[in-house]
């Protein structure tokens, strides 16, 4: 490369995010440099050299790169715009000198006397040489040169080279949260907190040095806040290791072991290339820490990676003693092994902190008001029973909860039927033990003499089998247990024993057996919980035998809704309105299914309410409903949370960070979404859900994630998730959202003028989908890839990219609204692209027809800017008579909030006059 092109190069890299990419690229300007003998570029390259090492978590080749730039300065051969920025390199390396114990504690105050003598001699304050020398003697536990250091420190005033107003009072909070003057550390933040921080490292920084000071003292919502955000920020940072170790540190104080072990598995491999010794020492220790928490409530031998905790805890913790051995050898003291064994011993600040507010709000319990429970065993066995039948679970758990305090031992009626309840209460966990009740409960029975009750056991004990995938002789059994009960029960026992046996046929896929056995049971019912109860198994029964047949099931669920509505508020209800609504979300009355919803929602039953507002809050957000949606979701979050449903708990979370986004919640959706993927994992493991439902559920969540960190400009992280659903989609054979992926990548980088990889993301997407077929999509990727292109400097590839753009036009369908206006924005891009790559009559031609497309579109202002070019491109073919109508009518279209593109029109045409 020649000169001008490594000066480019230069600045490309400067504008690179921090990383071992930009390393890479610094220093091959640096080899190119010195190979040509190019003084200026080598010492600009070296300075941003020092940036890249210090930022980018290879800090120690900052040492020879501030070295040999120092060097070039006291020569006399450094260019002396570069004064303030290697004068401010020296802060960085005195913090990175005592970083490394093979680096001599004689270096560290030499560059510190150093610092000194210069900053005197250029007329800078004093501030920041006092505030690095409280850091070294800190460091080596000099606790009376720290004391007065940091006097003298608060004393000076600030200048140019003191930290910015954001980093400065960063580390007076870590020097008093040391101290444990917590009330002063929170108190010197929050003016930092509160305003504006142009600063790469805040307020990350910051939040995690106030973690400790807000736990203790008992800013709890503070403390949960600053570590969700700012360990957000730093997650996918290798260089910020050491800030990473806080947050490990923090899981162990606030009572979160098991978040703990989620971040030591995250980040235990960065182990293998720390970014210095002391945070490989601080990261061992608080991963240490955490360990032992998990040991110590007897979950030694979980596994943690390739090992278990307890020994991993053993592992980590000998290797942090061991660096701290190294560092107090250098400095003379005994600092860094004291500091080590606390963080080793430390015990928690608070027993147990949920880290979300949905957790903390589930936690308070609701209160359990309502009817007065009878006072005898008995007077509560026939209430549970009614009670069941109205479909109150909830209130049914509670009596039976009271009823076992009162008699804990029954007698055999009263055992028969506790056993027949506690069945229902099994009966999806445990279908063993949910059939082992039901035999002992037919025993009783038959020995009361009760022969309806027992033939009732046979029959529920058959359906559970079948229910469990047993398809012997439990129909049989059903059947024959209805001829019993139509010969010695009532009509109402007898249509019981018939809604089972459909039931049963339902569970071996015959729908059209037990819609006629359903039938038989509604004529034969009395009592209106039993025949609303049928009404909603017909309904349910016309589904499975029709799928289509929405009208019909709807028809049987307001059945059934007429025959509870008179028996006053029930769950029986509440779960028909549910039904209802679905059914009518799915046959066009979103506005009904709205109400019957509000309706359901009114239940007691945390459980329910919170499906229910799930389904409500998912309705909302489909209706464009956003901040009904968002308020809805959280309370169905919070509810599904407090009634312990893992798997429909993160499902509700996927929504409701979806929700958020589109409130403008980018914080509170990154939240929602993080705490999805956690819970789904946890499903994974427990067997909540079959690992295919959850890699799909985790998708979705890692989707709605990277939209999150999108917009909150965690680009990494964002392009990170992309990748993992666009696998994810690709595994699934969609090609689709392969293309749909890339293409947020693609905006992402492109947000973050990060041009080239941007173009790069929309070829990928666009080959997806080609793939897919969608024609519409792929225009859009390659134009946008061409531009990035244009935008990257890459003229011949922002050429052929607008060739291979070209060649999609003609599948793109006519009456595609979204291809009509990707057509228009391929001519107006092509335009400016050709008009660059110097092929100007073309470009003139392209632009004419962009303004004609955008006025087809009925898009004025796009058509004005499209005119406005082809003026331009005019001048450019020296055809100024040409342009000057065009440039007028622009003008003239144009709004006049279209400042500067009036400006520019305003210019041509000024132009044109003084031709």
């Amino acid at each position: 490369m020649n000169e001008d092109q490594l000066w480019e190069r230069l600045d490309t890299t400067l504008r690179m995010p921090y990383g071992r990419g930009q390393i890479a690229a610094v220093e091959e300007i640096v080899r190119h440099a010195d190979a040509l003998g190019l003084a200026p570029v080598q010492f600009a390259a070296r300075m941003l050299g020092t940036r890249a090492y210090v930022y980018g978590g290879e800090p120690a080749k900052a040492f020879v790169t501030f070295a040999w730039c120092l060097a070039a300065h006291d020569r006399g051969e450094a260019d002396h715009r570069y004064d303030h920025q290697l004068y401010w390199h020296f802060k960085w390396i005195v913090n990175a000198l005592t970083r490394f114990p093979e680096m001599s504690l004689d270096r560290t105050y030499a560059v510190l006397d150093d610092m000194e003598r210069r900053y005197r001699a250029a007329g800078h304050t004093m501030n920041p040489v006092h505030q690095y020398r409280t850091q070294v003697a800190d460091h080596v536990g000099d606790q009376d040169t720290a004391r007065e250091q940091y006097r003298l420190w608060c004393a000076a005033p600030r200048g140019e080279m003191s930290d910015c107003l954001g980093c400065e009072p960063d580390h007076k909070v870590r020097y008093l949260s040391a101290r444990g003057r917590d009330e002063e550390a929170v108190a010197l933040a929050f003016p930092v907190l509160s305003g504006k921080i142009n600063c790469t490292e805040q307020p990350h920084s910051i939040l995690t040095e106030l973690l400790v000071p807000y736990l203790r003292t008992g800013r709890l919502d503070e403390a949960v806040s600053a570590h969700r955000q700012a360990y957000r920020a730093i997650q996918n940072n290798r260089a910020e290791l050491e800030m990473v170790a806080g947050h490990v540190a923090f899981c162990a104080y606030s009572g979160n072991p098991a978040r703990g072990l989620e971040l030591i598995e995250r980040h235990l491999g960065w182990l293998d290339e720390p970014r210095d010794p002391m945070a490989d020492m601080y990261f061992s220790a608080s991963a240490a820490l955490v360990l032992r928490v998990v040991a110590e409530a007897g979950h030694a031998g979980v596994a943690v990676g390739t090992t278990t905790a307890g020994a991993l805890c053993v592992e980590l913790r000998r290797r942090a003693l061991g660096l701290a051995a190294r560092f107090d050898a250098r400095n003379g003291t005994t600092a860094q092994s004291e500091a080590i064994h606390a963080l080793l011993s430390a015990e928690p600040i608070v027993a147990e902190l949920p880290l979300s507010g949905s957790a903390r709000r589930a936690a308070v319990p609701e209160p359990t008001a309502g009817p007065a429970l009878p006072g005898t065993p008995e007077e509560l066995a026939a209430l549970a029973r009614q009670e069941m039948w109205l479909g109150n679970l909830t209130r049914v758990e509670r009596i039976w909860q009271r009823f076992d305090e009162l008699c804990p031992d029954p007698g055999p009626e009263l055992l028969a039927h506790r056993l027949a309840a506690r069945a229902a209460e099994l009966s999806d966990a445990d279908p063993e033990a949910t059939e082992a009740a039901l035999t002992r409960s037919a025993e009783l029975f038959a020995g009361l003499g009760d022969e309806v009750a027992r033939q009732n056991m046979l029959g529920r004990r058959a359906l559970v089998r079948l229910r469990a995938g047993r398809t012997g002789t439990e129909l049989t059994e059903l059947t024959e247990v209805v001829d019993t009960l139509a010969r010695i029960g009532t009509p109402d026992d007898h249509a019981r024993a018939l809604a089972r046996l459909a039931m049963g046929h339902r569970c071996v896929d015959r729908p059209a057996e037990a819609l006629a056995v359903l039938d038989r049971a509604a004529g034969l019912a009395t009592e209106d919980t039993l025949r609303a109860r049928i009404a909603l198994d017909l309904a349910e029964c016309t589904e499975q035998l029709d799928p289509g047949d929405l009208p019909g099931a709807l028809a049987h669920v307001r059945r059934a809704i007429e025959l509870f509505a008179p028996l006053g508020p029930c769950d029986g209800l509440h779960r028909a309105q549910r039904y209802a609504a679905a059914l009518l979300a799915d046959t066009g009355e979103p506005e009904r299914a709205a109400e019957l919803y509000e309706a359901a929602a009114l239940t007691g039953d945390r459980l329910l309410r919170g499906q229910i507002q799930h389904e409500r809050g998912r309705l909302a957000l489909n209706l464009g409903r956003d901040e009904e949606a968002h308020r809805t979701l959280s309370a169905a979050v919070v509810d599904l949370l407090a009634a312990g449903d893992l798997w429909q708990l993160a499902q509700a979370r996927i929504v409701l960070a979806a929700a958020a986004l589109a409130t403008g919640a980018a914080t509170e959706a990154a939240d929602a979404a993080e705490e999805a993927i956690t819970g789904l994992n946890d499903c994974h493991r427990d067997g909540w859900a079959p690992p295919e439902a959850v890699d799909h559920e985790l998708s979705r969540a890692r989707y709605q994630l990277a939209r999150a960190y999108r917009d909150l400009g965690h680009a990494e992280a964002a392009l990170g998730l992309l990748d993992q659903v666009a696998a994810h989609c690709r595994a699934q054979g969609n090609p689709a959202g392969v293309g749909q992926m890339n293409g947020i990548a693609g905006d992402i980088l492109d947000g973050f003028d990060r041009d080239a990889e941007a173009a790069g993301r929309y070829t990928a997407a666009a080959e997806a989908w080609a793939e897919a077929e969608v024609a519409a999509a792929e225009l859009r990727s390659r134009r946008c890839a061409a531009k990035s292109w244009h935008w990257a400097g890459e003229i011949e590839r922002s050429v052929t990219a607008l060739a291979a753009a070209d060649a999609v036009c003609p599948r793109v369908p006519a009456e595609d609204p979204d291809g009509g206006w990707e057509l228009a924005l391929l001519r107006y891009d092509g335009a400016r692209i050709l008009a660059d790559a110097g092929r100007l009559a073309e470009a003139a031609g392209r632009a004419a027809a962009a303004a004609a497309a955008f006025r087809s579109l009925d898009a004025p202002v796009e058509g004005a800017m499209a005119d406005a070019l082809h003026g331009r491109i005019l001048i450019d073919l020296d055809r100024p008579g040409e342009a000057e109508p065009l440039l007028r009518a622009a003008l003239a279209a144009l709004p006049a909030e279209a400042a500067g593109p009036r400006a520019d029109i305003a210019d041509l045409l000024d132009e044109i006059a003084a031709t």
